[in-house]
């Protein structure tokens, strides 16, 4: 099984690559089209954050007020876990190497190229004026970091995250295929695919109980409160939270959601004010 995440550089051909090996590997491509199903199957409250998350559009000043909340960063873990647990996927932006770093059969892919390169890419493929493509390209990637930063206060340009960073500055897609591909086929495999499949998905149950108690309770109230899943529909819920009706609330929430058998209700009550 591989799971390959691409994050890339507008105008370094990631995009291109990514379709390319997933083509070549027999994977599933997982890139703005697939997912823009994944965001119409978001609570509608939370729209406005899956169209961001669809469209790699960060939140400007004021909306970033309202948008840095932890319900937003379960919600989009959520969203990748789902896809990853398919197995055999290439999944493009949107954080993916992040949310799934250091998880067993995952391979992250980071795809630059020098500024005025990219520049030159766009003002070719688009027929724009070279201030023109400079523009698209900055504003791209100042909106694409934002997004990242305001979900998971992360910097994609942190190279501890990545297998395999490819300056595409004197590489063809093509050719940048086949570095990737020979790349991924040389690292370790994991074993146990079933497994890995069940853990993805047990997470991505877990991190949609998170955002729904989260939304149901306002994340200044859930704003410490964690769940994990368990295989068997076992879910345990633990953080810290200031009132014990409250903890009795996102034990009822989490116990109500489909598929989950039993809740281990860890909270612990603290009179401590939490900072938000």
């Amino acid at each position: 099984m591989n799971i390959i995440t691409v994050s890339r550089l507008v105008g370094s051909y990631g995009d291109e690559i990514a379709a390319n090996v997933a083509e070549r590997m027999g994977l599933e491509f997982v890139g703005r089209t697939g997912l823009h199903e994944l965001a119409l199957s978001c609570d509608p409250e939370y729209s406005d954050a899956c169209t961001l998350y669809e469209e790699e559009h960060g939140p400007g000043f004021f909306e970033r007020l309202f948008f840095d909340r932890p319900a937003h960063k379960s919600l989009f873990e959520a969203l990748t876990f789902e896809q990853a647990s398919r197995g055999n996927v290439v999944i493009v932006g949107r954080g993916a190497q992040i949310a799934l770093h250091d998880l067993p059969g995952v391979f992250s892919v980071g795809v630059v190229a020098p500024l005025e390169v990219r520049v030159q890419r766009i003002k070719s493929r688009n027929g724009a004026s070279r201030e023109d493509a400079a523009y698209y390209v900055e504003k791209h990637d100042r909106e694409r970091q934002r997004l990242i930063k305001a979900v998971f206060d992360r910097d994609t340009d942190d190279w501890s995250l990545y297998d395999l960073v490819i300056n595409t500055a004197h590489f063809t897609p093509e050719t940048a295929t086949d570095v990737v591909v020979h790349a991924v086929g040389k690292k370790e495999r994991a074993r146990d695919v079933d497994t890995i499949k069940d853990r993805l998905k047990n997470m991505a149950l877990a991190k949609r109980i998170e955002t729904l108690i989260r939304k149901k309770m306002t994340s200044a109230v859930a704003r410490h409160v964690e769940i994990s899943a368990e295989p068997g529909g076992m879910v345990r819920i633990t953080g810290l939270i200031r009132e014990k009706g409250d903890k009795e609330k996102a034990g009822r929430i989490a116990a109500e959601y489909p598929g989950v058998v039993k809740v281990e209700n860890e909270l612990k009550v603290t009179e401590l004010s939490f900072s938000i």
